[in-house]
C-alpha cells in the first residue's frame, strides 16, 4: 500500500521490489551495485521510500535482465 506524502505517493523497498518482479534482497543489492539510484526519502523509520517513477525505473530494468 503506497503511503501518501505531500500530495505524491511512495512505495516501500518490498512494494518496490514487488512491483519490479524481483526480490527485496536483489534491490538493495543494485542500490549498493550503484546499478539503481537509491531514494531520497525516507520514512520516519529511516526505510527508504521510492516515488513512482523511481519504481517504474526500477521495473523497466528488471525487465531488461530477464
Amino acid at each position: 500500500m503506497p503511503t501518501p506524502m505531500n500530495g505524491a505517493s511512495y512505495y516501500s523497498a518490498h512494494e518496490t521490489a514487488t512491483a519490479a518482479g524481483i526480490s527485496k534482497p536483489t534491490l538493495l543489492r543494485w542500490i549498493k551495485a550503484k546499478r539503481v539510484k537509491d531514494s531520497a526519502k525516507r520514512n520516519r523509520n529511516g526505510w527508504r521510500l521510492f516515488a513512482e517513477a523511481e519504481v517504474a525505473a526500477i521495473r523497466k530494468l528488471a525487465q531488461s535482465e530477464k
